[in-house]
């Protein structure tokens, strides 16, 4: 009897060591599959205090940073802009300036100001909004920029990068300044540049449909990092139609972000980011 025991044990001490062999594999192979699967959940979560700084946008640009990020982040061909839905205008719009760019021939011809699907529709600004007014349609991102690229002509056209201006502004003295910009894009290679609007705290209303609040002035920043040559320059527009020389409107970047409470070209070193946005040179922008 003894000895069926035994052997029946021993018969089963070797199903035991085959079946052993044989699933361990797929056993190992579960477990290392559970391992990529926890590895790529970690890999997919995002910290949920990730710093805005990080420069992670398709156009290369330092985007700016606010206390208040609520709005609509929109990325077109050539420029960024985040959309303010309480006032209906950008709250900034930013792109990047190359010499190159500034030799663009795309003509502005036949290509129309449209509403920007990006945001909900409830707050798709339309250009029949501005029939009508005594504000006019006011390029943040110009299309005197945009010229290098077909998309981008017709993107800088959306609603969402536009503003309530006034005429005078818009054709005399802003003009002045983008002209101003691109001519030093082509003097150090490239720029980068950051405008949008000043609001007062109760700012009256305009427009059809769309009810868009006027901005009570405008703010254009401008940074230049050739090597050796770095500098930076902020500007600072009332929305009305007096006369306003560009050597009248220069402030320093400091001085634009107390007003807009945005934090500009905050990627650069400390120690340059402090130097540049205290500048307010405007020669040093024509040598």
């Amino acid at each position: 009897m003894n000895k069926y025991l035994k052997a029946i044990l021993s018969i089963l001490v070797l199903v035991l060591l085959f079946l052993a062999q044989k699933y361990s594999p797929l056993l190992s192979s579960s477990n290392e599959e559970e391992k990529v699967a926890s590895s790529v959940v970690e890999e997919e979560r995002v910290p949920e205090n990730q710093s805005s700084k990080a420069n992670d946008n398709p156009n290369g640009i330092i985007l700016p940073i606010m206390g208040e990020q609520d709005g609509v982040l929109i990325e077109h061909e050539g420029f960024s802009l985040l959309f303010d839905t309480k006032t209906m205008c950008p709250r900034w719009v930013a792109w990047e300036l190359t010499a190159e760019e500034t030799r663009g021939k795309v003509s502005r011809s036949g290509v129309d100001f449209k509403a920007d699907d990006q945001v909900p529709e409830q707050y798709q600004v339309a250009s029949w909004d501005y029939n009508g007014g005594h504000y006019g349609r006011g390029h943040m991102c110009p299309a005197g920029d945009m010229k290098w690229s077909q998309q981008a002509m017709q993107d800088c056209h959306y609603m969402t990068n536009i503003c309530p201006q006034t005429a005078e502004l818009n054709k005399t003295w802003w003009e002045h300044l983008e002209r101003a910009c691109r001519s030093w894009a082509r003097q150090d290679g490239s720029v980068q540049i950051v405008c949008g609007p000043v609001f007062s705290d109760n700012p009256k209303r305009f427009g059809k449909k769309h009810r868009m609040a006027v901005p009570k002035g405008f703010y254009k920043v401008v940074l230049s990092l050739k090597e050796g040559r770095e500098k930076a320059i902020g500007f600072y527009y009332t929305n009305d139609d007096a006369p306003q020389p560009m050597e009248d409107a220069v402030r320093s970047v400091d001085d634009i972000e107390q007003l807009t409470g945005i934090d500009f070209f905050s990627s650069l070193p400390d120690e340059q980011e402090d130097r540049l946005e205290a500048m307010t040179d405007l020669r040093s922008w024509d040598k």
